[in-house]
């Protein structure tokens, strides 16, 4: 081959080289090389099963790496949603595509976003004037209803922040245990939302399960996820099946309800949600910990899945919901919220708007079953999640402020949750990992305090 052929062939063949290397790099192509292997039966008994389910319309495709994918039409969301639960459930949230489909009759988010803004409107004629008022919300749950939802230490949680906020002048709608079911924590974040002022602060605090993420509408790589409340899930005796899922999401509290309340106008807002997958709600908004993930994941976010009879051991427990047999095969796996998703905005200064979630996305939240020494307090002794627990003493030893507690919690609990055991059945990173997220970032010696 002469220098002219030889230089025609790298012109041909170039285009082909570098659209190789950049779609590695684009959304979907992550996997291109390696496939989702998804066999034909199996894509088979997910179109029987979404037949079953009454979903008559509804229909699957493989994406461009091999996952399962959504199309047909649906009547509303709340088809796609049972969908995907189907799907998932069969061949796992990896293999699952995320791209929504686009065939949907009835969109509830537009009058959900309209309606919720002319309340608003109405309910603060006059407020703007009024002097501010401290409330917090605050919520807890150690046993379910449900037997099948593993028991956490939610309400021991929560004690220390409803004893943190009404030492600081709040004033307190707190739910604890039996207290918490779904509809009294709607009807709780309603009532915030008619009574809450401009001039108010608003602190929230939820320490729960968090159920199993779904793929969100508005964004085709993004999943949400939904709280559990006491009453979660059934008592029915229902197998932990695709009916299972389906329960357990419809009698969870959607994170879209908390992100409602939690962006009206205030003169500051403190959000602090200890779930798995509590870190979904931050998915959108780039940060260190995110960048760290993906650098990690190889560009990929953090996804791990364990089965039902993993979700805690004699030790430690985690936050996460995962309705799976214990058959590998029907194992759906995920990371460890049902209507459009408004992300988070946050106010134009740092100080008066703060989330933080105890975990990043795709990751469980810890807690020994039991007490843990204290890593701010010299010979004091902790019960309840690592993060919560670790946040609010170090709280007391910084005088309120979040920026120094945070980053000290934060280390703490990526340090003890690297070193628990894995339990059987668990599919995620070893060693484990948690890394609880704050956002917008806020710089070192930043003054703003959880008090104000």
């Amino acid at each position: 081959m002469n220098l002219t052929s030889l230089h025609r062939t790298l012109i041909l063949i170039s285009p082909l080289l570098l659209g190789g290397c950049a779609a590695s790099q684009m959304h979907g192509f992550q996997n291109a090389y390696q496939g989702y292997n998804i066999p034909e039966p199996l894509v088979e008994q997910v179109r029987v099963e979404l037949k079953k389910a009454g979903l008559r319309n509804a229909q699957v495709t493989r994406d461009n790496v091999g996952r399962i994918r959504l199309t047909g039409s649906y009547q509303n969301e709340d088809e796609v949603d049972r969908a995907y639960l189907i799907v998932q459930s069969l061949v796992g949230l990896k293999s699952t595509s995320p791209f929504y489909p686009e065939n949907i009759q009835e969109k509830r988010w537009e009058a959900d976003a309209k309606r919720a803004l002319a309340q608003f409107t109405n309910a603060n004629r006059g407020k703007t004037s009024a002097p501010g008022v401290k409330r917090a919300l605050i919520v807890g749950i150690n046993k379910f209803r449900d037997p099948r939802l593993t028991d956490i230490l939610g309400e021991d949680d929560a004690r220390v922040v409803k004893q943190v906020a009404e030492k600081a002048g709040y004033r307190s709608i707190t739910l604890l245990g039996p207290e918490a079911t779904k509809a009294n924590i709607e009807n709780a974040i309603e009532r915030m939302k008619r009574e809450l002022g401009p001039n108010d602060s608003l602190l929230i605090y939820i320490s729960s399960h968090g159920t199993q993420p779904v793929p969100r509408s508005d964004n085709r790589d993004a999943r949400k996820m939904s709280i559990a409340a006491y009453d979660t899930g059934d008592t029915n005796g229902v197998r932990q099946d695709v009916s299972f899922a389906w329960k357990v999401h419809t009698t969870s509290v959607a994170d879209t309800k908390v992100q409602e309340l939690a962006q009206l106008p205030t003169k500051q807002t403190r959000v602090i949600i200890d779930t798995c997958y509590s870190g979904e709600i931050l998915k959108d908004i780039p940060d260190e910990s995110r960048r760290y993930i993906l650098k990690t994941n190889g560009g990929m976010p953090e996804r791990t899945g364990i089965s039902m009879a993993a979700w805690s051991g004699d030790a430690y427990a985690s936050k996460g919901i995962f309705a799976s047999e214990d058959n590998p095969a029907q194992s759906a796996t995920g990371g460890d919220r049902a209507h459009r998703r408004v992300a988070p905005q946050p106010a134009p200064e740092a100080s008066r708007y703060t989330i933080i979630t105890a975990t990043s996305d795709g990751e469980l939240s810890w807690g020994p079953n039991g007490e843990f020494d204290s890593p701010a307090s010299p010979n004091k002794r902790l019960k309840g999640s690592f993060f919560t627990q670790a946040f609010f003493d170090y709280l007391d030893r910084y005088n309120g402020h979040i920026e120094p507690a945070f980053a000290a919690a934060k280390a703490f609990t990526y340090e003890k949750v690297s070193h628990i055991a894995p339990p059987s059945g668990w599919k995620g990173p070893v060693p484990i990992q948690q890394l609880p997220r704050l956002n917008p970032p806020l710089p070192a010696n930043d003054p703003s305090t959880i008090y104000d």
